[in-house]
């Protein structure tokens, strides 16, 4: 197998088992929104994560959670928006990527596979708040969206020195280490 980033147009030209191609950029993409409109139902509400994360807390660390809980568990979830939807935005950069590597110049496609996968981030996060506004124990908030999105652009804003730092390493050439004189 290939020994570049999972991110990275060349992912998959080792593997010994062969999808098409369109299937193996987008599969991800497929499973984190099946996730996110898993998630997105009432059974995930608050009213029914409070219970078993703040079990979880106290087990970690003791009663001290119980004074602020609220304000605990109400971080929690924000929390996950924002790593949550990074993550997506990530998966989304990798389709993009791979579908539009052979459509432009590298720069291009790394540019809108960028600006797409934000996009394409808001589109999700604003179908699923639309989505939780029809559920009883659920809110739809535009707020979340925009938590959402920022998640989004960090993590894409924090792909790039890594793909960049990646592809220099890539391009320096091994230095030999020279036989110590004995």
């Amino acid at each position: 197998m290939s020994s570049a980033p999972f991110l990275l147009p060349n992912s998959f030209r080792g593997a010994s088992f062969r999808w098409p191609a369109f299937f193996q950029a987008w599969l991800p993409v497929l499973l984190l929104t099946c996730a996110v409109a898993l998630e997105s139902t009432a059974a995930f509400g608050s009213d029914h994560t409070s219970a078993p994360l703040h079990h979880f807390f106290q087990l970690l660390f003791g009663s001290t959670v119980d004074r602020h809980w609220s304000h605990t568990h109400h971080m929690l979830r924000k929390t996950g928006h924002f790593a949550g939807y990074g993550m997506i935005s990530l998966v989304f950069y990798r389709g993009f990527r791979l579908t539009l590597r052979n459509t432009a110049t590298r720069l291009y496609s790394g540019l809108a596979s960028h600006a797409l996968a934000i996009a394409a981030t808001f589109l999700i996060a604003g179908a699923d708040e639309i989505h939780q506004c029809f559920l009883p124990n659920r809110t739809g908030c535009f707020a979340d969206v925009l938590l959402d999105t920022a998640g989004a652009l960090a993590l894409q804003l924090a792909l790039v020195p890594t793909l960049n730092a990646f592809t220099q390493s890539q391009k320096q050439p091994a230095r030999r280490s020279l036989p110590l004189a004995a």
